[in-house]
Parts: C-alpha cells; structure tokens; sequence
C-alpha cells in the first residue's frame, strides 16, 4: 500500500489560495460592516452628548435667571423631566442601532463570498 503523503504533490499557490481567498473575503466584509455600524454608533452618541451639552447649558442661563424658589424647583423639575424623555429615546435609539447592526453583521457572516466581494 503506498503512501499518499510521500506521493502527493505539495498545493501550489493558487490551490492554497483558493481555500483562503473566502475567509478574507468574509473577513474583510464583516470588518467593513462593523466598522460601519460602529461610525453609526459613535456619531449618535456624540450628536447626543452635544445636545445635552447644549440643554444642560440652556438649563443653567435659565436658572440663574430665577428670581425665587419656586421658580428654581419649577425649572428643575422641568430639567429633570426632559433628561428622563431625552435618556429614554436616546436608549431606544441606540437599541435599534444596535439590533440593525447586529442582523447586519449577523447576514453577513452567513453569506457566502462571491466574486464580487
């Protein structure tokens, strides 16, 4: 009975690249689609952090403009009520970046490369 092993010839370059080639092709497309969710991401979040910046400072002129407490509290109470809102639509938001991101992460894991990859 022969040895396959001493018989067989080594793959050659493009044999062995054939069986590679697939796996950066996922590669590179699954780094390009989190690299693009992740942009998504990290431009929400910091249109977000502006936006309370920008809410938190208009709070602070308002308050200094109060002449008595009850118009402190008033303008507290207000600030608090809008951060809860502001938080929670920010968390949902988020939470569909997230979902979007993943199921397109996801599809792409599962799809086979092609040609045009």
């Amino acid at each position: 009975m022969p040895d396959d092993k001493a018989t067989r010839k080594p793959a050659t370059v493009k044999e062995r690249s054939a069986d590679i080639d697939p796996m950066f092709i996922m590669n590179r497309r699954t780094f390009a689609t989190w690299a693009q969710g992740m942009s998504k991401l990290s431009q929400e979040m910091a249109q977000f952090m502006q936006l309370r910046l920008q809410k938190e400072a208009a709070m602070w002129e308002k308050l200094a403009a109060c002449r008595d407490p009850a118009d402190i509290v008033q303008c507290q109470s207000e600030f608090a009520s809008k951060i809860g809102t502001d938080y929670a639509e920010a968390a949902q938001k988020l939470s569909r970046l997230m979902l979007d991101f993943a199921s397109s992460y996801a599809s792409d894991l599962l799809r086979t490369p092609t040609e045009t990859d």
